[in-house]
Order: structure tokens, then sequence, then C-alpha cells
């Protein structure tokens, strides 16, 4: 019996003891102490879009132009009005700023030559700052009721040419009464003959060949753009 008693204590101080040396019992890990890391599916990558070639878009023009006024290489600024959707989701949200430049000018000439002017749209600027190379002509412009300003096929700003009969009916009676008066003073001095001549001369060939239109596009002004290639953005999830 006293061997008994003398094993159990001895049992128990060294339980005891191994307890002590183990530390405090602590209790099981707190619910935000089980992980010190998260998954990397836990933190989605950024989802990348595209938007395919051929794609039209609203855009606003920021800067006018103005055949007489403006030069190649000249830079413009429009602004997307309506937002651009791939798959359901805002690729090209609206406020997108679109810069471009002018490619080319040919100024308005005689014989009713119209103005010429092409535009060339190459980087777009998202809201979150992101800045992607575009490739986009101009295929649509909603000008001001009196603008003699339009777009062909090829997406070249065009002035709009414009026969006017009555002021070429006009250069051709002037003409006709120039060519009297110098009839009625043919007897006077060559030089004097001449100044008429030479007037009437500069007159008709102001009134029947006059010059064509500008190009003119007020700023704020609508038009459409059309990519040329696909353009990949990067979006949220």
């Amino acid at each position: 019996m006293l061997k008994a008693v003398l094993t159990a204590v001895t049992l128990f101080f060294s339980i005891t003891l191994t307890r002590a040396e183990a530390g405090p019992d602590t209790g099981p890990p707190a619910a935000d102490q089980t992980l010190a890391f998260t998954s990397p599916s836990e933190h989605p990558q950024p989802r990348m879009l595209v938007v395919p070639a051929q794609t039209e878009a609203q855009i606003q023009l920021l800067s006018g132009i103005h055949s007489q006024v403006s030069h190649e290489g000249d830079q413009v600024t429009a602004q997307l009005l309506q937002p651009i959707y791939v798959d359901g989701q805002v690729a090209l949200p609206a406020g997108s700023l679109i810069a471009g430049h002018i490619a080319r000018i040919r100024p308005a000439g005689r014989m009713r030559r119209p103005a010429e002017l092409v535009l060339r749209f190459e980087r777009i600027t998202l809201p979150d700052g992101q800045d992607q190379p575009l490739s986009a002509m101009l295929t649509e412009l909603d000008a001001l009721p009196r603008s003699n300003t339009c777009v062909d096929s090829e997406g070249l700003l065009k002035g709009t040419k414009t026969v006017a009969w009555k002021r070429i009916a006009g250069g051709l009676v002037g003409l006709g009464a120039l060519g009297a008066l110098q009839g009625q003073v043919a007897g006077a001095a060559a030089l004097g003959a001449t100044l008429p001549i030479g007037g009437g001369a500069v007159l008709g060939y102001s009134f029947l060949w006059p010059k064509g239109n500008d190009v003119h596009v007020p700023p704020d002004t609508p038009m459409r753009i059309r990519l040329r290639n696909a353009l990949t953005v990067r979006v949220a999830w």
C-alpha cells in the first residue's frame, strides 16, 4: 500500500514539473492569428479587356481648328462622350481624353477648290491615369447648321464645294459692262485702255472663280471616330 502511494505522489510531481517547463497554457489560437498570410486568389489581378478594331466612339473636340489659322503638326484634344462597353463592362469610360494632331492641311484655292484637313488620333488617357496608344480615324462630323465643312469616306475634312450661279451670272454681267466701257474708250491712249482691260480681267476672275470654302470646326463640336486597331485596357473586377 505504501509503495502505491509513493508511486502516485512521484507521478503527480513529475507531471507538474513537465507542465511548468512547457510554459503556461495559452489555449487555442485566436481566429485572427490562425493564418499569417493570405492566398494569392484573395487578391484578384486586374482584368484585361480588348476593344475590337472598327469600334466607333462619340467624342467632342475640345480644341477648335481652322484651315486659315491651323498648321500641320498642331495638337488637338477631344474627350469621350459615351462609355465603350466590352462583355458588359466599361472598357473606355466617358471623359477619357483623346489626343491627336493635324497630319495634313491644304488651304482653300481659287476655282472654288475647298480646303482639306486630316486629323490623326493617336493616344487615349483614361480617368484612372492609364495612357494607351490609339489609332483612330474621323468618320462623322456633327457641325453647326451653317458650317461649310464635311467628312468624306476616308476621314478627310473638306470645305463644301458649292456653285453659286447667281454670283457667276453677276460676274458675267459685270464683264459685259466693262467690255462696253472699254469699247467707248477705244480711241484713248494705250495706257488708258490697258488699265480698264486689266481691271476687268481681275474683277472677272474674282467673280467667276472665287476661293473655295475653308475647313472650320469650332470647339465643343461632336464627332465620331473609328478605331483602326484593337485597344487593350486594364480594368478592375
